[in-house]
């Protein structure tokens, strides 16, 4: 018990740092361009065509190849171009993915070519026969005639985690792909390529007034918004004695086990609420899958598949992807003609609901960024919040509704 009570008077002094950070953060100007149009986890309208367009040395920032060159060395690259020949996708004149590649630099002179897939909160979509790192990849070798040792890969996630291994090895047909694949973060290397830049467009103060803007952005993003000064009021604290070194050590040893807990908590509460609002539970989650998440280290995807008036709705949170439910397009269980009309009727009518060639009808689950939940990121703040009882209370409830409010617009039709 004693040991509690340290932890309590520790996180009483840190909740006064907290409240300092919050009262500067009120007083902080707000007003962001990119939050304002759109999404701060949009990889392909906002963050994709952003670093495209600062990256392309006939891009408007007028700055010509010292940042594309800037990044190139930041992450180690050994890209060789001509500036005459390069083109970088999207552009300013084509903001189309070229072959779907997020961001993609090929010069055909010197034959060679950078892939850059940009992954914020969503999983690898992957086919049936090849995985999306290796569908890139090939195109550029067999289509572009690009040799597979002029291809760089680089893998931009918020924290530098790794592709799946379906993206890089589900057909099997690149073996050295797997190797080549670099990963590289947002709170790592893209920021500090952009203090980089900031400092270069000291005479351009349009773009360097971006540049803050979009670096305000991803520090909120990856969690790194703290300021020096704040960052070492928090070390003072927990280094001022014996007592509160060891309360934080016990809090560090044991969030591994408050993770779990919380996990298995929100999935079985669910189950709870889901059975007492007459839903059928087809595919539960079992502990052990727990285990591989969080004490293992594993991939894992956590999933239920759930039945109320013959419609089956899935809901699942992918390893390193956003918490979401649908209708998933089932194989071996072919949907009814009429069911397919029915959920392209609601698409067409509801836009609160999106659709690709694996989900005929999904949603990510959360109203705001704050509430989306990752069960492999605690870092997440809807995430972490789950460990309050409360809290996670009201959630399982507001996606319940949600389903429920799903199944009731399915009967319109």
């Amino acid at each position: 018990m004693e040991n509690i009570k340290n932890i309590k008077y520790l996180l009483r002094d840190i909740n006064i740092v907290r409240k300092k950070i919050e009262e500067r953060e009120k007083n902080e100007e707000k007003f962001n361009i990119f939050t304002i149009l759109r999404k701060k986890t949009d990889e392909v309208y906002l963050h994709s065509r952003f670093l495209s367009a600062l990256l392309d040395p006939n891009g408007p920032h007028k700055l010509g190849t010292f940042i594309l060159n800037s990044f190139l060395h930041i992450v180690g690259s050994k890209f060789k171009y001509n500036e005459n020949t390069l083109k970088v996708y999207p552009n300013n004149k084509k903001r189309s993915e070229y072959k779907k590649i997020d961001i993609c630099f090929v010069d055909r002179a010197t034959r060679q070519a950078v892939i850059i897939e940009n992954k914020i909160g969503h999983i690898d979509t992957n086919h049936e026969d090849k995985g999306q790192l290796e569908n890139y990849y090939g195109r550029l070798i067999e289509e572009d005639k690009i040799p597979e040792d002029g291809i760089e890969v680089y893998y931009l996630t918020p924290d530098g985690h790794e592709p799946s291994e379906d993206s890089v090895n589900l057909s099997g047909k690149f073996p050295e792909l797997k190797k080549k694949v670099k990963c590289i973060s947002y709170s790592v290397e893209i920021l500090y390529w952009l203090r980089e830049v900031a400092k270069e467009s000291y005479d351009w103060p349009t773009l360097r007034e971006t540049i803050i803007q979009y670096t305000k952005l991803i520090k909120e993003m990856t969690g790194n918004n703290l300021n020096e000064i704040e960052i070492k009021e928090i070390k003072k604290i927990i280094g001022l004695d014996e007592d509160n070194l060891l309360g934080t050590k016990l809090l560090i040893d044991n969030f591994i086990h408050v993770r779990w807990y919380t996990i298995q908590d929100f999935w079985n509460e669910l189950t709870t609420e889901l059975l007492n609002r007459n839903f059928t539970i087809l595919k539960s989650i079992k502990e052990d899958e727990i285990d591989d998440l969080v004490h293992n280290g594993k991939k894992v995807y956590l999933e239920i598949e759930i039945m109320n008036n013959d419609v089956p709705v899935w809901i699942k949170n992918e390893y390193n992807g956003w918490l979401f439910w649908g209708v998933y397009n089932d194989e071996e269980n072919k949907r009814p003609k009429t069911f397919v009309e029915k959920i392209d009727k609601l698409i067409s009518k509801y836009s609160e609901f999106e659709c690709d060639e694996y989900w005929p009808c999904f949603k990510y689950f959360g109203e705001t960024e704050q509430e989306m939940i990752k069960f492999s990121d605690f870092s997440c703040e809807g995430t972490f919040k789950l460990i309050s009882g409360k809290y996670r209370k009201e959630m399982i409830i507001k996606l319940t509704n949600q389903i429920e409010d799903f199944i009731n617009k399915l009967q319109e039709f």
